[in-house]
């Protein structure tokens, strides 16, 4: 078990519960206490969840920021926000109710080197930093990341706004999205107590789980692509 990442869950869960927030543990995080009691120490985030409609990303963002945590900016139009933790990301999703589906948006990060490498020098010219854009994954090595960050911040300075938005605006349709749906009937919630801290998750939690990792969700696997082997993705 990972002190850090333990001591920043329960740090988080406590700034939420200050604010009166109405979350719940989700996805990674969810699958490693339901199935393993602990944090999975090779899931790269924590998971938490909001709904849409009681909750703004402006609120939370707020709270997170007023508690030292900087925001790791994100590329495309998704539902969620992610912060830099001391070890791993927190991410915060957005579900929306949409009649009988509970569901949430995310970008698939495009196969072509080129397209990715695109994505990444619009995603520092529009964030102003390389370390504030979201990598979908991990493709750069170090050296190149440092030169594709001083080109880009080079070009922030030169380029007028118009192209500026130009070039974010062809990013955008490189993009394509899916993400997670449950039936609203499975999202309803209960308190339990995980070291020391009530946090809450799905009543039927091993029902969400088979639907995004499958039957065999009590096998671990370390190696995971959310957006190829979900069982429960969205067409959007």
């Amino acid at each position: 078990m990972n002190d850090i990442d333990e001591k920043e869950f329960h740090k988080v869960c406590r700034m939420l519960q200050k604010q009166h927030i109405n979350f719940w543990v989700c996805h990674g995080t969810l699958l490693g206490i339901v199935r393993e009691g602990r944090l999975l120490p090779w899931d790269h985030d924590i998971d938490f969840a909001v709904w849409d409609s009681e909750t703004t990303k402006d609120e939370i963002i707020n709270i997170f920021t007023d508690n030292g945590y900087e925001e790791e900016k994100v590329f495309g139009d998704m539902d969620c926000l992610h912060f830099y933790g001391e070890n791993k990301k927190i991410d915060i999703s957005f579900y929306k109710v949409e009649g009988e589906l509970s569901s949430i948006k995310w970008a698939i990060p495009p196969h072509s080197f080129i397209a990715k490498t695109y994505l990444y020098c619009v995603g520092v010219i529009w964030s102003g930093s390389g370390r504030k854009i979201k990598l979908f994954e991990n493709i750069f090595i170090r050296a190149i990341q440092i030169i594709l960050n001083k080109l880009s911040l080079l070009i922030k300075l030169i380029l007028p706004d118009s192209v500026k938005n130009m070039l974010y605006s062809y990013g955008i349709k490189l993009l394509n999205y899916t993400g997670y749906s449950y039936p609203t009937d499975l999202m309803k919630f209960h308190v339990i107590q995980y070291n020391n801290t009530q946090i809450q998750v799905p009543i039927d939690s091993e029902q969400c789980l088979e639907l995004t990792y499958g039957s065999d969700w009590k096998t671990p696997k370390e190696s995971y692509v959310w957006y190829e082997e979900a069982n429960n993705l969205i067409d959007l």
